[in-house]
Formats: structure tokens, sequence, C-alpha cells
């Protein structure tokens, strides 16, 4: 018996507005990343940012009347959120300590390469998606390589990558064993339990903050990955994996970096090296190429 189809809209401009929102909005949360961070802990500005974030998410869901998620599908939403919400943004807050805001970006940019090797048994990749594969991690290694006018942080650098392939599997795994549940309901859900465990470990690993004041523009950043970022995009962004197939879903990283290195480059002087732009420049032709292979046929 198939599974019950998503009361989702059908109008073809939502998946192009909920694409848009995912580009700009968590294109600019790598330098607001940057601005939090230096007064909040990366374990505290996530449970704060989740813990806000959820529960704003629920009082949307309840306001405009969303169905709640199925039981049975409840401990799917959880664990897919735990990584979503939980580990891959405490993960990339700590590497941002360490990298550009820029670098973080297009580190994480190959995020359609991990999709389409994830989904290789239901969706076999034709030569050009190999290419694609082979184009998306070379950028990495380039953006990785140490030269003489980019010292990054290696560890930093490949727990800010690896992120990425979790980040991916999550979503794959939510897109095919969650069935029910609203847009805001299920983040909602995501963002809260993801925050219990936050409001458990974070007095003991560190606290919410280094110890002094936060400042007004911390606050700011903060508010803007709330309503922003973990409500707005991520919203965005769980619809757009049941619409679209996952490759073509994950092809935000086509522009979130354009996006974060130009911000970080003009209100945080990051460094715009050769080496940087050759490498974000090689991601983009992979997910360019990458949308062009997995276009041609429907996801399974």
């Amino acid at each position: 018996m198939p599974p019950p189809a998503l009361d989702l809209p059908r109008a073809s401009f939502l998946p192009w507005l909920a694409f848009a929102a995912c580009c700009l909005i968590w294109g600019s949360t790598w330098i607001a990343h940057k601005w939090a961070l230096a007064d909040f802990t990366p374990l505290g500005l996530a449970t704060i940012r989740f813990t806000s974030g959820g529960v704003l998410c629920l009082l949307i869901a309840r306001i405009s009347g969303e169905a709640w998620v199925r039981r049975q599908d409840l401990r799917a939403l959880i664990l897919a959120g735990l990584m979503l919400s939980g580990v891959a943004n405490v993960l990339t807050s700590w590497s941002l300590l360490h990298i550009p805001s820029g670098v973080g970006a297009v580190l994480q940019a190959p995020i359609p390469v991990w999709f389409a090797l994830m989904t290789l048994r239901s969706d076999p990749l034709r030569r050009s998606g190999w290419v694609a594969v082979f184009l998306g991690f070379f950028g990495v290694g380039l953006v990785m390589w140490p030269g003489d006018t980019n010292a990054i942080d290696p560890l930093a650098a490949v727990v800010c990558t690896l992120t990425a392939a979790g980040w991916s599997w999550a979503s794959l795994y939510q897109r095919n064993h969650v069935r029910s549940g609203g847009l805001f309901g299920n983040a909602g859900l995501q963002m809260l339990f993801s925050s219990v465990f936050g409001l458990l470990l974070t007095p003991t690993l560190g606290g919410y903050t280094y110890g002094h004041g936060i400042s007004s523009g911390a606050w700011i950043a903060t508010a803007y990955l709330v309503i922003g970022g973990s409500c707005i995009a991520f919203a965005s962004y769980l619809y757009l994996v049941k619409v679209w197939h996952p490759a073509r879903a994950g092809s935000f990283a086509y522009i979130n970096p354009v996006i974060a290195v130009l911000l970080g480059w003009v209100f945080a002087s990051e460094a715009l090296t050769p080496q940087l732009l050759v490498g974000m420049g090689v991601i983009l032709v992979a997910v360019a190429v990458l949308q062009y292979a997995t276009r041609v046929t429907a996801p399974k």
C-alpha cells in the first residue's frame, strides 16, 4: 500500500520561492554566525537558537492549523532533527571559530554531490554526474590545500566538510521515512527536541557565553538566525526536499557560497584569495553539471 500523499501546495512558484529563501537567508547566516559567536559559545548559540526557533515554529503551525506528525513517524523525525538542527549546526558553528565564514560556506557547497552519492541505488548517476562528483571534491581540495595566503585550520575544515555529509544523510532519511506532519510543526519539533539536549549539556560544556557581556550585534545576529535561518529557511528546505529531487533541492549550495564569500569580504574583511575563488568556481561548476545530470529523470 503506497504511503499517503502529503497535502502540499502545487503552485509552481512556491518551490522557487522556497529555493530563494534557502539561498539568500542561509547564504547570509554564515556571517551572522560569526557575529553571534563573538559572544556565544557554539553549543550555547545552538541551544538558544533552537529553543526560540522551535517555539516560534510550533506557534506558527498551531495558528495555521497544520496537521501534527503521526506517532509512527515521530522517531524518524526526531532522529533526522538531531542531525539537521543539532549536531550539524553545533559542529559547523565550532568550525567557524577557526575558519572564515566564506570558506565554511564553500566547504559545504557540495551538498548536492553528497545527495547524489547517497541516492545512487535509486537514482544512478550518468557519466556527467560522476564528472560533477569529481569536480565537487576537487574544488573542496583546492580550498583546503595549504597555501601561502590562506592559513586554514585543517581539522576545522574537515569537520565543516563532513558535516555537510551528515546533513545530507539526515535530509534523505527524513524524506524517506516521515510521511506526515506540517512544515513548521515538524521543524519546530525537531528544533525543540535538539534544544533539550542543549539545555542539559551546555552548562557543563562551556556554558552559553565566554563570560563577558553580550553585545547588541550578537543579539541581533542570533535573532536573525532564529527567525530567518531556523524558521523560514529551514521550513523552506524541508518543503523542497519533498517536492524536488534531492540533488536539485540541495542546489541552494550553488548560490550560498557566493553570498557568504561576498558578505565576509565586505563586512568581516575576509580575504578573497585566488585559491578560494578558483576552488569555489570549480565547486559551482560541479553543482551546475549535477543539476543537468539529475534533471533528465524524475526522482523515484
